[in-house]
């Protein structure tokens, strides 16, 4: 059986005849095999995935492309399966998709395997669109974000902070009013934020104290970039809000 056998190795000893025989495994094996060859690392629970069967070889054709031939290795099925399950709901044209095929990517491919966190695949199912977008421009440089925030004398209170200046294009997003809320749940995820830079700087009129200027950047964690440098394509100009 070639590939078939191959991909039973995968699979625990106990099923591994029963999945061998399944419509599911042949169908999308007979396929795969002539044209995918990182298949045999990658289908090993996908009785499921028939229904999609060219969707599914759409993807490890992509998958295949990414990494050396002499380089694959099997995927971690505590990864893999949760990529596999991930991509269920979405369209091939997706920027969350290519997500999903990096990490799988990554994760048969000896070099970089290292890279490839078993939690990325669950974030990646929490992300929208915008927010992939967002860590994509971050990846570039963190983006600086000033408020200014109203002093009251008499109450001795500051007011809410009003938003003076955003170097984050906010016009590569589907719903940029949205770009607070996005940065609220990157961080999270420990993936990305707003973080004050220094101190607050004081201004001042006829000589008191109106309000204060608030430096901050918008800028990804450590974790934020290590998931950038598995995950993100090179470029998604392809993807971004038109």
């Amino acid at each position: 059986m070639g590939w078939l056998e191959d991909a039973a190795k995968a699979l625990p000893v106990a099923k591994a005849y029963d999945d061998l025989a399944s419509p599911a495994l042949q169908e999308i094996g007979q396929a795969a095999r002539s044209t995918v060859k990182a298949a045999r690392f990658l289908l090993a629970p996908i009785d499921y995935l028939a229904a999609r069967h060219d969707r599914w070889i759409n993807y490890l054709k992509r998958v295949n492309d990414k990494v050396l031939e002499e380089n694959m290795i099997p995927a971690h099925p505590q990864l893999s399966g949760k990529v596999i399950d991930g991509l269920k709901y979405l369209d091939e044209g997706e920027l969350l998709a290519e997500l999903f095929v990096n990490l799988l990517a990554r994760a048969i491919d000896k070099d970089r395997v290292s890279e490839a966190h078993p939690a990325f695949a669950s974030i990646i199912s929490q992300l929208s669109p915008d927010e992939a977008v967002v860590i994509f421009y971050l990846n570039q440089k963190e983006r600086l974000y000033l408020q200014y925030a109203p002093y009251n004398a008499a109450k001795n209170t500051f007011g809410a902070g009003v938003l003076r200046k955003n170097e984050f294009p906010t016009d590569k997003l589907i719903f940029p009013q949205n770009f607070e809320m996005y940065c609220e749940h990157l961080n999270s995820l420990n993936l990305a934020g707003i973080w004050q830079h220094g101190n607050q700087e004081i201004v001042r009129q006829g000589g008191q104290q109106v309000g204060v200027n608030i430096t901050s950047y918008t800028k990804l964690t450590s974790f934020g970039k290590l998931f950038a440098k598995a995950c993100l394509p090179d470029d998604i100009s392809s993807f971004e809000a038109s």
